[in-house]
């Protein structure tokens, strides 16, 4: 090779694109020493009725492996109750309540006896939605004086944090219950109502046309809605004649409304959701609550979902259950801060 060829032969070596290619060993000849050896194709020898053979190549194709099946994605909605006194319940011709106790478990139990914490709708919601007892978030009673949500917020915001991603919801009569931040600012989706004046139950309609709106047509992860008519209607007219067991029998057609709307979602085969309804306390007979007689302090925790056991009635109902159960149904690790436990741990009696 002459000299004036040699700048040609280093520009070429130190070209990385030629280097990389070199590396890859395409830069030998087919045969050549250090070269790569050369995929075999397959070869059949065919006779043809003549007896000359002759040389057949057979293409093989590769098998392209199907996909992995896309997980089903857990949902949660909490039905909060009002004011609902389990033996009232029970009594009463409630068709999909018992529906979804046949399909899940149904637990009963007592509001624990706190001093200065009373058998009311501010200290029972608040241990629903932060999954912690009145010794941490503070309410007392009514005046939610003492709050302490930013430090224990409701399961809904904690999700936020945890996990942007997921769509959440929240829907109450009680304004109050986002006003005083018992609800999060953070919740993708807030309605409440401001009917004045308003008939008893006309809140509970305008809130369950909102949240069947919601479930049929919108992505939604954990939804939580408050209804109202039965502490109303007990506060009125006591809990043991025809008007309580109506509003009873009234609320339990808006849980059949509820299923529904989720059994018409668009992607509702892709789902599978976990049903939660629980009340913050009971009430006397004459109606009332606030003391600390163990009708006042009636409450109950029912829990349809995968894992759940099924047709299950045991003791030890808790509020703080509600917040572990979403967490765990929806696969996500409970918070430390928590005293709850998921349901789905419960195993009693059928």
């Amino acid at each position: 090779m002459s000299r004036s060829s040699r700048p040609w032969r280093r520009a070429l070596t130190a070209s990385p694109a030629l280097a990389l290619l070199l590396a890859s060993g395409c830069g030998h000849a087919p045969g050549a020493p250090g070269a790569p050896a050369l995929p075999r194709p397959s070869v059949a020898v065919v006779s043809t009725p003549s007896s000359t053979p002759y040389m057949s190549m057979t293409l093989v194709p590769t098998p392209v492996p199907s996909p992995p099946p896309v997980p089903p994605q857990p949902k949660v909605l909490v039905v909060g109750l009002d004011g609902v006194r389990r033996d009232r319940l029970l009594a009463a011709r409630a068709v999909h309540f018992r529906q979804l106790m046949r399909a899940g478990t149904f637990l009963t139990g007592q509001l624990e006896v706190l001093k200065k914490v009373r058998s009311s709708s501010g200290p029972g919601w608040s241990t629903v939605l932060t999954g912690v007892a009145p010794g941490k978030h503070g309410v007392h009673n009514n005046s939610f004086e003492g709050r302490q949500f930013t430090k224990y917020p409701d399961f809904l915001t904690r999700l936020e944090r945890i996990r942007p991603s997921l769509h959440t919801a929240a829907v109450t009569g009680w304004r109050y219950l986002m006003d005083i931040g018992a609800v999060g600012a953070l919740v993708d989706w807030h309605a409440t109502s401001h009917l004045k004046p308003y008939k008893i139950g006309d809140k509970d309609a305008f809130i369950i046309d909102r949240m069947t709106d919601l479930l049929r047509t919108s992505q939604v992860d954990i939804a939580f809605m408050h209804l109202e008519v039965t502490d109303a209607v007990a506060h009125r007219s006591g809990v043991l004649g025809p008007a309580y067991r109506r509003a009873i029998e009234t609320v339990d057609g808006y849980l059949g409304r509820l299923f529904g709307a989720i059994r018409a979602r668009r992607t509702f085969a892709a789902e599978r959701w976990t049903i939660i309804v629980t009340t913050d306390h009971g009430h006397r007979d004459e109606g009332g609550h606030g003391g600390v007689s163990p009708k006042e302090r009636s409450i109950f925790v029912l829990a349809a979902g995968p894992g759940i056991a099924q047709g299950v009635r045991s003791g030890g109902a808790r509020q703080v259950d509600v917040a572990a159960t979403v967490f765990a149904q929806l696969g996500i690790p409970l918070p430390g801060s928590l005293d709850g436990r998921s349901i789905s741990a419960v195993r009693g009696e059928k």
